[in-house]
């Protein structure tokens, strides 16, 4: 080493070394360069590309070499022989270009290193070559061990210079064209400090050249180099600037893309779209350089890699930790001129959740959350199974909301929801061990109750629900009331298959509603035969409405006073294809409970209009409304629309009411009173004196009209008591300004004490029962005005 520093202090003009490192760095520059252009080229432009760089870098190092040879000093005066500087050159560029070669038509990156071995190789091959170019006489005296170094160094560092400077990264091309310049000047000059020119002289001979010459040949090869330098820089900028739009314009499609996008070198990430940060949790984090691995579970990782191109659910695992589920699917992508990997993954969690979701919905009820139908019924039977196995008995409760569609009526369907769910809310909060309960539809529960002792135990635990919603009831400071009834049926003792477990459970529930609400009742044998019989009736009921079962008659109300018929009360009868007449009472709370009462109230007061219009004698009508007509939101604009449609004059219509359909919703009830009244409609309150606040409901709105019910009139004749709440009921009326109407008058001795006490109207089997309108159709039509009360024809008229 102390004579390569010597030499190169010593024997060398060092600005012409300066200007030899200087052209040898820029050679190194464009040769590396162009390379890696070459490299990202089609194969035919690529060996244009690479025969370029093979002449840049030859000349470099041969301008190099000459160079420093120029600067070298030794001692006597020498030429160079034209023939070898000329095979030095092309030594040079033939040697280096073989390695240059074998670095940029292979993509593997043990054929860089190997094509830059060649590349050192053929700076050796040049300098010793040009050396026996010198003319000089004697002999050169050479150190092997130098000798060996320099040609060592020439290739360990070419190698690496094309290792390193074969990278689209420019900082990485600028490296290795450093390495480059290295490997020519340390091999230069650690071969002159092996040479000895102790015994050499000067000679002259033919065809030499000249130091003068030579330097004009170096200085044209260093324009050339030169040249080729500013080109290849030229080059450089252009697909600098090319990579950088292609990369943005890559990366802005990437960053657009919903799945995240991760392209990998084997399995080391290389690049990430903004949607796989996101994914992982981190927007700003550089994630390149880092393995997929950290990222994809273990048998995910090792599956897409085995199958490409194929779909694999796996986790992805987030720089915080959370695993969310992911599919995702690795393609081979051409990726900055390489082969890479590209995977796509795609965030699994809402289609997991809508999955989760699905299921869910599958089993249960999606207002409630209680099992389903289906569910319930599955359960049911696996129940039934584990009792048989284990020699047990079990319960099931069927519970239904009292008035559930009354709720719906008057309030509104969003009140009835937040009904139901309360209510299941309520029962699974009280469930206990084993126990389940699920809503098989409408307002309808059930409840599975394994491991029960006896029935009176079952009683007990259907009493216990009963006990929780009265609890509720009373803590509950809304006013909203949860009244149910429930049946109860028992395994084995009633019933040995879901199915039939299921009926008997809903006929005792069936039979607790019929039997006054809010209680419940054990499945007993009697109750199929009852329970069957009612529902054909409802069912049959359905059925009337669509056909012409229905049909209205008509009982006439007198003026005391004059004994004139003031008007005719409208009642629906049903006469039955089978059954024939189907009393009132047995079907109207029918038509209560199931919500057919809307319906039927509807009928009854559009036939009566109808009827009513076509009468020549402008006499009233009276009709019954429910509760439920008069609490229903639409209840004034149908009495409205028909009148309308009917023609019938508005103040020959009287509605009845009870007072139990005012107590229900008073505000909703009297704000639709007002409005029918504002019409002109008549409204008079029916069975006055069964209620709960007849005084309070006088003061509350003006009724035209009070109807007394007939339990007092029945016994005014012989009740002292009942003769007395009469003599009232009419002092108010006088009182009150309101005329009063006496319901059921049945005998003479009750109407003449009805005279007696000044009472304005009556009616009742003594003037007439219900009839069809044809037989009063004199009344209607106006020829006559009275109903004869002939004592020969009255005892027909009385009710048996």
């Amino acid at each position: 080493m102390s004579e390569v520093l010597s030499t190169l202090y010593h024997q060398h003009d060092i600005r012409l070394v300066i200007l030899a490192a200087f052209i040898c760095a820029l050679s190194s520059f464009a040769g590396v360069s162009i390379l890696t252009h070459a490299r990202r080229s089609a194969r035919v432009v690529r060996i244009v590309w690479l025969a370029i760089a093979a002449v840049s870098v030859g000349f470099g190092i041969w301008a190099t070499h000459f160079i420093a040879m120029l600067s070298f000093d030794l001692g006597f005066p020498a030429s160079y022989n034209v023939g070898l500087t000329l095979a030095s050159l092309l030594i040079a560029i033939a040697v280096c270009g073989t390695g240059l070669a074998v670095a940029g038509l292979s993509r593997r990156r043990s054929d860089l290193i190997l094509g830059g071995a060649i590349v050192g190789l053929g700076i050796s091959a040049m300098h010793y070559t040009g050396m026996r170019a010198l003319e000089i006489g004697g002999e050169i005296a050479w150190d092997s061990g130098l000798v060996a170094s320099s040609v060592i160094s020439g290739m360990v560092l070419g190698a690496a210079a094309l290792r390193v400077g074969a990278s689209r990264n420019p900082r990485a091309r600028v490296f290795g064209a450093g390495l480059l310049t290295l490997a020519i000047c340390s091999m230069h000059f650690t071969a002159m400090g092996a040479a000895g020119f102790a015994n050499c002289y000067a000679i002259a001979a033919p065809g030499e050249i000249s130091p003068g010459m030579l330097s004009l040949i170096v200085g044209v090869a260093s324009i050339l180099i030169l040249l080729a330098a500013l080109g290849s820089l030229y080059l450089d900028l252009r697909d600098r600037r090319r990579a950088e739009a292609e990369e943005s314009r890559m990366r802005g499609l990437a960053d657009a893309a919903v799945e995240g996008l991760v392209v990998c070198s084997d399995r080391t990430i290389v690049a990430v779209n903004a949607a796989f940060q996101r994914l992982v949790g981190d927007q700003g984090k550089d994630l390149s350089g880092r393995a997929i691995a950290e990222f994809l579970a273990p048998t995910g990782c090792i599956a897409i890699f085995e199958h490409a191109n194929e779909l694999v659910e796996t986790e992805l695992t987030a720089l915080s930790g959370e695993r969310i589920p992911v599919e995702v699917v690795m393609r081979e992508v051409d990726f900055g001129g390489r082969l890479h990997r590209a995977i796509a993954v795609r965030d699994l969690r809402a289609r997991k959740q809508a999955e989760h979701h699905i299921r869910f919905l599958a089993h249960h009820d999606a207002m409630t959350g209680l099992a389903n139908r289906a569910s319930f019924n599955s359960r049911l039977n696996d129940e039934i199974a584990r009792a048989r196995l284990a020699g047990k008995n079990l319960a099931v409760l069927c519970l239904d909301l009292d008035r559930f569609k009354e709720v719906n009526d008057l309030f509104g369907h969003a009140a009835g929801d937040a009904l139901l769910q309360r209510v299941a809310g309520l029962i699974e909060g009280n469930l206990k061990g084993g126990q389940f309960a699920g809503r098989l539809g409408g307002d309808e529960f059930a409840v599975i109750l394994p491991d029960v002792r006896s029935a009176e135990h079952a009683s007990a635990l259907a009493a216990g629900v009963l006990e929780v919603f009265s609890r509720a009831n009373r803590e509950n400071g809304d006013g909203t009331v949860i009244s149910a009834s429930v049946g109860v049926a028992l395994y084995p003792e009633h019933a040995q298959d879901a199915d039939q477990l299921m009926t008997y459970a809903d006929t005792a529930l069936y039979c607790a509603k019929a039997e006054g609400r809010g209680t419940h009742r054990l499945f007993e044998t009697q109750m199929g035969a009852q329970v069957r019989d009612r529902r054909l009736l409802e069912h049959d009921l359905r059925a009337a409405l669509a056909s012409d079962q229905l049909s209205l008659a008509y009982q006439p109300q007198v003026n005391l006073e004059s004994g004139e018929v003031s008007g005719f009360e409208a009642l629906v009868r049903w006469t039955h294809p089978q059954r024939g007449a189907v009393p009132p009472s047995t079907f109207i709370p029918i038509a209560e409970e199931t919500g057919l009462i809307l319906q039927l109230g509807e009928w009854v007061m559009r036939t009566a209009c109808i009827q009513a219009a076509s009468w020549t004698a402008p006499l009233m009508i009276a009709v019954n409304v429910s509760a439920v007509q008069l609490h229903a939101p639409n209840f004034v604009s149908f009495v409205q629309q028909l009148l309308v449609e009917t023609g019938l004059s508005a103040e020959r219509l009287e509605i009845e009411i009870t007072e139990t359909a005012m107590i229900r919703n008073m505000n909703r009830a009297l704000a639709n009173l007002r409005q029918v009244k504002a019409l002109g409609v008549k409204v008079a309150m029916d069975d006055f004196g069964t209620g709960y606040s007849s005084l309070s409901n006088l003061r509350a709105f003006p009724f035209d009209r009070i109807k007394v019910d007939q339990s007092f009139i029945r016994s005014v004749h012989d009740n002292d008591q009942s003769a007395a709440i009469v003599r009232a009921v009419l002092g108010l009326g006088k009182g009150l300004n309101l005329p009063i109407l006496a319901e059921g008058v049945e005998r003479s001795e009750e109407l003449e004490f009805l005279k007696g006490e000044v009472c304005n109207a009556a009616q009742g089997y003594w003037f007439s029962q219900p009839e069809d309108i044809s037989v009063f159709e004199d009344i209607v039509r106006g020829t006559i005005k009275t109903i004869s009360t002939d004592q020969t024809i009255v005892p027909l008229k009385r009710r048996a």
